[in-house]
């Protein structure tokens, strides 16, 4: 780690990684980015841009080859969870040094032990990430509000000079990262909202306000759901803790919808099995029952293969 910073590479500039990567580079980070096909020729041509809530374009070092970078000390994999595994084995292995952290930020609650498998806990962090964006084309994020904060922890709970490196970083780019000492409850936190918002819109076809209005009750078991599961997973969520994700939700666009539903009802390929599709296994690992999310992850198992075999 040079005295200007961290050097941080993130792999995927897709709506995560190009809001946060275009971020902390629009503010004087050290930031590459690896891409592939019409974003890595976006962004080599045009820049990376931010429109919306904030105008912003820079012109990083953008590659499909992470050998030309070297060894750094944070890498952001911000590519879907079913690209997570194949991205780790064919990205990092040039990229990673001694002390180089590699920070997941996939919605779920299983991304960051795959990692920790694949590099070692000692090299893994968990990155909570909280703004809706979305990819307008390649190389082009909108970002539609939220809170604008990435939350980091080491997944071995220990203090890491790297994760205090990439929060500095963050805060001068105007994203909130307070120091985080319990990562296993923000994940879950994180996870109860968006899963449970993403699975109901998506067997629903519904928007958030439409959720929160008329299909509220079925919101909320869902989301009840996933919070006893995380408790028995060591998630200290407190009892009020189905209170204030409807009062948050409350808050946001009624129009929105997340990332997992827009998938879903596109007929892409989606985190199925890392959101929704994973929180029965999930229960029966603890004894927990799942029926309301049993139900939705098998009708959008079932709309998936339908898409599947229709393209």
């Amino acid at each position: 780690m040079t005295a200007e910073g961290p050097r941080i590479v993130v792999i995927g500039a897709g709506a995560i990684g190009g809001f946060y990567g275009a971020m902390m580079a629009s503010a004087g980070a050290d930031v590459s980015f690896v891409a592939r096909g019409a974003t890595l020729a976006s962004i080599a041509e045009h820049g990376l841009r931010i429109v919306g809530r904030r105008e912003i374009t820079v012109h990083p070092v953008v590659t499909d080859d992470p050998s030309t970078l070297g060894q750094v000390d944070i890498v952001l994999v911000c590519t879907k969870t079913f690209q997570v595994a194949d991205a780790v084995r064919t990205y990092l292995p040039t990229l990673i040094g001694p002390h180089t952290l590699v920070v997941t930020t996939q919605n779920g609650v299983s991304t960051p032990d795959l990692v920790a498998s694949l590099v070692g806990p000692e090299h893994t962090a968990a990155g909570i990430c909280r703004e809706w964006v979305k990819i307008v084309e390649p190389g082009v994020i909108e970002d539609m509000g939220g809170p604008c904060s990435l939350l980091v922890g080491a997944l071995d709970g220990r203090a890491h000079p790297h994760v205090d490196a990439l929060r500095a970083a963050l805060e001068r780019a105007g994203v909130d990262s307070p120091r985080v000492d319990d990562v296993t409850t923000q994940i879950w936190a994180k996870a109860l909202n968006v899963c449970a918002q993403g699975a109901v819109g998506a067997a629903l076809e519904a928007d958030l306000g439409r959720l929160l209005g008329h299909h509220r009750d079925l919101l909320a078991r869902c989301i009840d759901e996933w919070i006893r599961v995380g408790r028995a997973h060591g998630a200290h969520l407190p009892e009020d803790t189905l209170d204030g994700v409807l009062t948050y939700l409350a808050t946001q666009d009624p129009r929105s919808t997340t990332s997992f539903q827009r998938d879903i009802t596109s007929g892409r390929a989606s985190e199925l099995d890392a959101q929704v599709g994973a929180l029965p296994s999930l229960g029966d690992a603890v004894g927990v029952d799942t029926p309301v999310n049993d139900v939705l992850a098998a009708v959008l198992a079932e709309r998936a293969r339908r898409d599947a075999v229709r393209a």
